[in-house]
């Protein structure tokens, strides 16, 4: 595979939302085909145990690493020309500068949610958020596998948290459920078939966490995603607070996202001082591929949000 040209991130949804749509149906690393095939051999190798039989066999396997090697060949050509910090004393600042360049970025998008999205378009955006919401507790359990110590002991900790301390009720994924299905009927009440909603974009998201998480060659760069992803979440959330609630959407059903405003800005804070903090320490080969892991996060995302803006705030469903 050749090298794609470079770009750097982009700067605002808006620079993206027309441009994202039109080439994703032309690229063969970024058609919905292709992604949803990724996608389905992500959620069999996370099956429950009874699906053990459906676990992919080595011939598929080898299929799908060729895919991801070209893949992380055009997610790493995006970013080459973003300047990477050149000793881990700058990792910090740099990579606050990461989150901020997000936050930016997709502060359009979560203003959007806050004073215009209708109750529909908020209730597809959590839909299509289901790819990654429904799946963050084993992506945390994947992230914690070969640590030590404190960085064990902090991913142990958002574990923790993924799983309710304990009390079935409280585990996120369960929140999440809950939000899902109330969102669900209210699409079907207005005649929108949520299973209809399907972009390249919405499992390229998902797709890239996942990638990362079940390939232990990738495990610096899913430590570097999630942190990013942990540092930027609560923007977010908390613009789907507030716009669901400016719909009187019932609290208990986004307990969920009103939980994840301020967790989220805790783990933030504790994954980039206790976990990336120490790691790239340790040598700049595994700094490199952290950072690596937080630019493609950036750019996947951004470029989700641009799509979910495009493809689903068009003002069709008022």
């Amino acid at each position: 595979m050749t090298m794609r040209g470079l770009a750097s991130l982009p700067d605002s949804l808006t620079d993206l939302a027309g441009a994202t749509v039109a080439k994703a149906d032309h690229d063969p690393l970024e058609s919905l085909e292709l992604h949803q095939r990724l996608h389905r051999h992500y959620t069999s190798m996370l099956a429950e145990p009874e699906h053990f039989s459906a676990v992919p066999t080595p011939q598929r396997v080898q299929e799908i690493h060729e895919i991801e090697r070209s893949w992380i060949e055009l997610l790493d050509a995006r970013t080459a020309d973003l300047e990477l910090p050149s000793s881990s004393a700058q990792f910090k600042e740099w990579y606050l500068d990461q989150a901020v360049r997000h936050t930016a970025a997709t502060s359009g998008f979560s203003e959007y949610l806050t004073h215009q999205a209708s109750l529909p378009e908020i209730a597809m955006f959590i839909v299509v958020e289901e790819k990654v919401d429904s799946r963050f507790d084993d992506l945390m359990a994947l992230a914690q596998l070969g640590t030590s110590g404190q960085v064990k002991l902090i991913i142990g900790e958002n574990y923790w948290d993924e799983m309710g301390h304990g009390n079935k009720r409280f585990v996120h994924t369960t929140m999440f459920n809950t939000s899902v299905t109330w969102m669900r009927e209210k699409l079907q009440a207005q005649g929108i078939d949520s299973n209809l909603i399907d972009f390249y974009e919405m499992y390229a998201n998902a797709n890239q966490l996942l990638m990362y998480g079940l390939s232990r060659r990738h495990a610096p760069r899913l430590l570097g995603a999630l942190g990013v992803l942990e540092h930027t979440a609560s923007q977010r959330f908390q613009a789907m607070v507030d716009g669901c609630t400016r719909h009187g959407v019932p609290p208990e059903v986004i307990d969920y996202q009103f939980m994840h405003v301020g967790v989220d800005h805790n783990h933030g804070a504790q994954w980039l001082e206790h976990v990336l903090l120490p790691l790239i320490q340790r040598s700049p080969r595994l700094m490199e591929e952290v950072c690596r892991g937080v630019l493609t996060r950036c750019d996947v995302a951004i470029r989700y949000y641009a799509a979910v803006k495009a493809r689903l705030f068009s003002g069709e469903y008022r």
